[in-house]
């Protein structure tokens, strides 16, 4: 029997919304079962997501255990934002620039400022990746496309978690791609690009091994607080 579409791409929006938010992030081995009760949608078609979020790096589907939401290491980011930085000015340099295409592109800027200001995130998110989604449609490379939107997928979890890092630079940057590309100066549009993703790379790996250092230094704090009771149970037993 096939599966209607509009029940696969409804499932695939809702888990897919869940990952961004970060609402399935600390829950393991979840089931195909699970997502069925939770949306009231039969199983096929979330299976069907599910197999297309796996196809995108988003979750990792295990026999016999169930979904998890993919975890990047910092190796993991340094390569994808790497590649992603050489892909993304190439795009640049390869795009059909037309009026329609700038006119999507400052509105997905304008668009994301606006969520920016709310604080609204995954709206902000969404936005965000319009404004690259919009100047990758218009590239005639096939295969860059699928490439880019494959890493733009995995990318979307990172971003969640660091919005507050790069979002206020991101809009500006997007504008000044986005002037340079008007003004018909690609090389200088496709090397603010290569800037732009390079500092958000830079930012979320010096965030990611702070943040690393900070779980390290408190795993071993609670072993120094049970010292100081234990000190402070002795000292109490000698009156002092």
């Amino acid at each position: 029997m096939k599966i209607p579409e509009n029940l696969t791409r409804q499932s695939y929006r809702l888990i897919r919304d869940e990952i961004l938010r970060g609402q399935l992030d600390k829950q393991r081995h979840l089931t195909e079962g699970f997502f069925a009760a939770r949306y009231a949608i039969s199983k096929s078609p979330i299976r069907e997501a599910l197999n297309v979020l796996e196809s995108e790096g988003l979750i990792k589907i295990e026999p016999r255990r169930g979904v998890s939401v993919r975890r990047f290491s910092i190796q993991d980011i340094a390569e994808i934002y790497e590649l992603r930085e050489v892909l993304e000015a190439l795009v640049v340099r390869k795009a059909e620039l037309a009026p329609k295409l700038l006119e999507r592109m400052r509105q997905a800027v304008r668009v994301a400022e606006a969520y920016r200001g709310k604080g609204d995130k995954l709206a902000y998110l969404r936005e965000d990746a319009a404004f690259h989604a919009a100047l990758t449609q218009a590239c005639g490379n096939g295969r860059l496309r699928r490439a880019l939107k494959n890493m733009r997928d995995q990318i979307l979890i990172l971003r969640r978690q660091t919005f507050e890092l790069s979002s206020g630079t991101s809009v500006k940057q997007h504008y000044e791609i986005l002037a340079a590309l008007e003004n018909g100066d690609r090389e200088q549009a496709a090397r603010l690009m290569a800037q732009h993703v390079h500092d958000v790379r830079t930012r979320l790996i010096n965030h990611l091994r702070e943040h690393e250092k900070r779980s390290a230094a408190g795993k071993a704090r609670p072993g120094v607080k049970r010292l100081g009771a234990h000190a402070a149970r002795h000292l109490a037993s000698a009156n002092v």
